[in-house]
């Protein structure tokens, strides 16, 4: 009876050894397979592409530059406030060869808002948040997607006759950033230019 127990014992930690194995052949054979199934996407991908293919195309989300990190008054009443934030673009590019993507700010065009200063609006600036960043990508042969993230900042010259009182905050538009992304081929010394834009938000709130 033992005996029986033993050999029981002994097949069932035989028959989980086996499973185990297998999990883990498995494991190891989908992820072997899905790097393959990439490699042999790129390979094939690359080698479609003849000298003469090059494109590119990009887009950009809304960005909310949020509330006031910087507020500037005079004889006590609120004129202008500063705000930084994020923008997030994407560029798609099929290249030839090697090459750049560089994003570039063009123009800000400002909305007309009550809460605006319509003396100022020309004063109204969406620019870098540092004008010593670049956003500058390499590009391989082939197929490159291109994650960016532009810091921004905003100077907001304000109508104190419509501003916010203490305890609550306004969510406007800004007005249209234009932007471009340009592609740089190294070898054929070609160029070629997306054009794209994103609205600006902000928040207006009172300081304390």
């Amino acid at each position: 009876m033992e005996q029986q127990k033993i050999s029981k014992n002994l097949v069932r930690t035989f028959l989980i050894v086996i499973l185990a194995a297998n999990v883990v052949l498995t494991i190891v054979n989908l992820y072997l397979t899905v790097q393959f199934n990439q490699a042999l996407t790129n390979l094939r991908l690359q080698g479609k592409i003849p000298d003469s293919t090059f494109m590119i195309t990009a887009k950009a989300d809304d960005a909310d530059l949020g509330e006031p990190v910087a507020y500037f008054s005079e004889n006590g009443v609120l004129k202008q406030t500063a705000h930084f934030g994020t923008l997030y673009a994407s560029a798609y590019v099929i290249m030839p060869h090697y090459g750049v993507v560089t994003i570039k700010l063009k123009s800000f065009n400002v909305t007309e808002s009550k809460y605006l200063s319509l003396d100022k609006l020309n004063e109204t600036e969406v620019s870098y948040a540092d004008e010593t960043q670049s956003y500058v990508y390499f590009l391989a042969p082939g197929f490159n997607q291109i994650n960016a993230q532009i810091r921004l900042k905003a100077k907001v010259p304000l109508n104190p006759e419509n501003l916010p009182s203490k305890d609550e905050s306004i969510r406007f538009s800004l007005g249209h950033l234009f932007l471009e992304a340009e592609a740089f081929d190294f070898e054929t010394r070609a160029k070629l230019i997306s054009d794209f834009s994103s609205e600006i938000f902000i928040t207006i709130e009172m300081p304390d």
